[in-house]
C-alpha cells in the first residue's frame, strides 16, 4: 500500500511538472519607460519663449481644466471613485464604458488635468481613433515646449521616440499630450494638463531656470492607496484599448492580481538584475501560485509615471503589444508598485477559475 502511495505521489508530481512545462507561456522582458533615465537639468540663462500662443479649445472635455469641482460635478456628475495620485492631486474616475473613459486630476477643488480615451469621448479638437497624418497636418507641433510659472521657466525636450508615440502641444494656459498607436498610426488618448502638474510629472526630458517644482512624498499608507489605484487603472485601460481594437474585454481575477502585485513589488524593492529576473521566471511563479491555465502571458514595465503612460508604452512595443492584444486570453491580473507595473494574462475555463 505504501509503495502504491509513493508511486501515485511521484506520478502526480510528474503530471504537474508536465502540465507547466508544456503549457504555452509568453514572458516579455521588462519595458523601460523612454525617459527612465530622463534628465532634469538646471540652466542659468532663460530660453527665448515663443510668444505666438495658440488659443485653447473652447469646447470638449479640455475646457474642464481650471474649473472648480463644483462645476466639474455639474458637468459630469459624481465620479465612480476617488483615489490619490503620486503628484499631489486626486484622481476622479469616470468609467462610463470602455468607449468613454475619463481620468480627472483634482487638487484643492480645482481640475488640474483630464485624461481622455475611448471612441465616444469628446477630446475636441481631436478625435480618438483619428489618423496621425491628418492630425499632424492640422496641428502645430514642436520638439521643445516651455512652461512659465511665475519667474520660473521649464522646457520639455521631445526625443525621436516621443514624436512617434506621445507628443506635447502648447495652448494658451493649457498643454495637451497626444498618445499615438505608432503601428496603426491612430490617436488613442489625449491628456489635457496645466503647467504646474506637467512640471511635477515631467514626462519628458526637461531643463529649468529658477525653482524646480516637485510633488510631495506620500506617506507609506498613501502610497498603498496610490498603487491600488494605478493597478485598477491599468486593468481598466487594458480593456479600453482592447475594445478600441475590436477585442473582447478581460475579466479581473484576484489570484492573478495578487501574483502581479507581488511581482511589481519585488521588482521595485529588489531592483532585480537581468540574471535575477531570468531566475524568477513567469512560468515558475504560476506554478508556485498553483494557477491552472491553458495559455499565459506577462507584461512588465519599469519607471512609467502612471498607468496611462504605461499602457501607451506597452501598445507601442511589438512584443508587449502582441500580449496585450492577444485574442485568446480571457482573464487578467494587474499590479503596481511605485513606477513598476505588471500585467498577467491567462486563458482558462470557468472550472479552473478561483
Amino acid at each position: 500500500m505504501k509503495v502504491l502511495l509513493r508511486v501515485l505521489i511521484i506520478l502526480a508530481g510528474i503530471l504537474i511538472a508536465f502540465f507547466y512545462i508544456n503549457q504555452p507561456v509568453k514572458e516579455n522582458a521588462p519595458l523601460k519607460a523612454p525617459n527612465s533615465n530622463g534628465k532634469v537639468i538646471p540652466q542659468k540663462v532663460a530660453p527665448d519663449l515663443n510668444n505666438s500662443v495658440v488659443e485653447r479649445p473652447n469646447k470638449g472635455l479640455s475646457t474642464l481644466v481650471g474649473l472648480s469641482t463644483k462645476k466639474l460635478k455639474k458637468t459630469l456628475g459624481t465620479p465612480d471613485r476617488k483615489s490619490p495620485s503620486a503628484y499631489d492631486f486626486d484622481w476622479w474616475v469616470y468609467q462610463k464604458s470602455p468607449s468613454n473613459y475619463l481620468l480627472i486630476g483634482v487638487e484643492n477643488n480645482k481640475v488640474k488635468q483630464v485624461y481622455i480615451t475611448g471612441s465616444e469621448a469628446d477630446a475636441s479638437p481631436f478625435k480618438i481613433g483619428q489618423g496621425i497624418d491628418e492630425l499632424y497636418r492640422n496641428t502645430i507641433t514642436d520638439t521643445e515646449v516651455s512652461v512659465k510659472i511665475k519667474q520660473n521657466i521649464y522646457t520639455f525636450i521631445l526625443n525621436e521616440a516621443d514624436l512617434q508615440s506621445r507628443i506635447l502641444i502648447m495652448y494658451d494656459g493649457l498643454y495637451a499630450q497626444l498618445y499615438f498607436d505608432a503601428i496603426d498610426k491612430t490617436l488613442e488618448a489625449v491628456r489635457y494638463i496645466d503647467g504646474e502638474t506637467l512640471v511635477k510629472q515631467h514626462p519628458y526630458d526637461m531643463t529649468y531656470v529658477g525653482d524646480l517644482i516637485t510633488p510631495s512624498v506620500p506617506s507609506s499608507y498613501k502610497q498603498v492607496e496610490i498603487d491600488q489605484e494605478n493597478r485598477k487603472q491599468l486593468f481598466e485601460l487594458t480593456n479600453v484599448y482592447r475594445v478600441q481594437k475590436g477585442l473582447p474585454e478581460l475579466t479581473s481575477a484576484e489570484d492573478l492580481n495578487e501574483l502581479a502585485m507581488a511581482h511589481s513589488e519585488k521588482l521595485a524593492v529588489n531592483n532585480l538584475s537581468k540574471e535575477e529576473q531570468a531566475s524568477d521566471a513567469f512560468k515558475d511563479r504560476l506554478k508556485i501560485a498553483e494557477i491552472q491555465f491553458d495559455s499565459a502571458g506577462e507584461n512588465v514595465t519599469e519607471d512609467y509615471l502612471d498607468a496611462p503612460e504605461a499602457i501607451n508604452g506597452l501598445l507601442n512595443s511589438e512584443k508587449h503589444r502582441d500580449t496585450l492584444l492577444n485574442k485568446h486570453f480571457n482573464q487578467i491580473g494587474t499590479g503596481a508598485f511605485g513606477k513598476h507595473f505588471t500585467q498577467v494574462f491567462i486563458k482558462r475555463s470557468e472550472s479552473d477559475s478561483h
